[in-house]
């Protein structure tokens, strides 16, 4: 059998990518959904087993694919702007709509008297603060506060403020015009030499915030550098046995964050060239795993207010399929027409820049001859 590399299979009729990121969503979810049962972050699959748990490993593969689909998408794009528009409409119409419907969702589970829920300033600063990225720990007054992890709406959302800051670095690279193969050697050495320092030294520590940022690079830019040297890169099993084996080795030592995600990014990668049927087509119609990923952690902390006494595999199965009637409706009804609302945006913001740069024109003066 020919070797296959990356490039034959980008076309989305030829890969898993959307499959696998619905798989990694679910992941995630499953993870949430032991953590708050018991408000344990040691009872998730994996912990204590691998420096990353479950949840932690599918994020790892969203940010890795998140990098080579996107960087893909910058090449598609005719501009830095209406790239950087097709992100940002990717990310906030359908996180605007999680915000509004947990508002409506704290007024029914809230301890508090409705009037008094929604005259509380901490539910406008809520909305605020989860649409600015800002906090993912926010919560809205009387929810969830006799919860096993209590008072927290939607946890979930803190990755997004690095996948947006990897998307400005993308955005900057690719104006700097260093996406080019032989420039973005260097900028990926140069990242990885000081991303994976930083683990290497912070190694038995506490993760703190810049800990995750070096982290959601490593992934992220390696997505990207799939990308860029796509036609060399092999989708081969003796590279993921080599890879596994290194981890395996690296488990335990400071080096486990740094190989981790690679191993588990180019695995998914791999998997993404597997023949599955309908499913890929299916997948490709709807994407589902943005949806499932902002909306699973409220629908489980609503399921254990309601049946604190339910167990572990229902709370998981409930909140899957809990997860996934609601991110079907953000799909079809608000991210679907957020994104074919690209071009028109990018329309709307070139008249309106238009418009300001003329308004900003000195007014000529006609002068009569004397």
């Amino acid at each position: 059998m020919s070797q296959i590399y990356l490039s034959q299979i980008l076309d989305p009729k030829q890969n898993n990518f959307n499959m696998l990121r619905l798989l990694a969503a679910a992941a995630v979810v499953i993870s949430h959904a032991i953590f708050l049962k018991s408000g344990q972050k040691g009872d998730e699959i994996l912990a204590g087993i691998t420096y990353y748990n479950l949840g932690d490993h599918a994020v790892n593969v969203f940010f890795v694919l998140s990098g080579l689909t996107v960087a893909a998408s910058l090449a598609r794009s005719s501009s830095i702007p209406e790239f950087l528009v097709a992100r940002w409409l990717r990310v906030f119409p359908a996180l605007a709509a999680c915000v509004v419907l947990l508002v409506l969702l704290g007024v029914i589970v809230t301890i508090c008297a409705p009037t008094q829920f929604l005259a509380d300033s901490r539910v406008w600063r809520y909305g605020l603060k989860t649409l600015l990225l800002s906090s993912a720990a926010t919560g809205l007054p009387g929810v969830f506060e006799a919860n096993p992890h209590p008072s927290v709406m939607n946890a979930s959302i803190w990755t997004l403020k690095y996948e947006m800051a990897c998307y400005l670095a993308l955005a900057l690279i690719g104006f700097a015009g260093l996406l080019r193969r032989r420039q973005f050697t260097y900028v990926l050495a140069t990242s990885w030499v000081v991303a994976g320092g930083f683990l290497l030294f912070r190694a038995g520590h506490d993760a703190l915030p810049i800990d995750q940022a070096a982290r959601f690079w490593l992934c992220f830019s390696f997505g990207v550098s799939l990308y860029v040297f796509r036609d060399k890169v092999p989708l081969s099993i003796m590279g993921v046995l080599a890879l596994s084996l290194t981890l395996w080795i690296a488990v335990g030592t400071g080096w486990e964050r740094i190989v981790s995600p690679l191993t588990t990014g180019y695995g998914a990668v791999w998997l993404a060239k597997m023949p599955i049927g309908p499913l890929r087509s299916l997948t490709n119609k709807m994407d589902l795993s943005y949806g499932i990923y902002i909306f699973g952690w409220p629908i489980t902390q609503t399921l254990v207010l309601e049946w604190p006494a339910i167990g572990t595999f229902a709370i998981v199965s409930a909140s899957l399929v809990l997860s996934a009637s609601v991110a079907i409706p953000s799909w079809f009804f608000v991210e679907r027409p957020a994104l074919r609302a690209r071009k028109s945006v990018m329309t709307m913001l070139e008249n309106l820049t238009g418009r300001i740069a003329r308004s900003r024109r000195l007014p000529t003066t006609n002068i009569a001859r004397s």
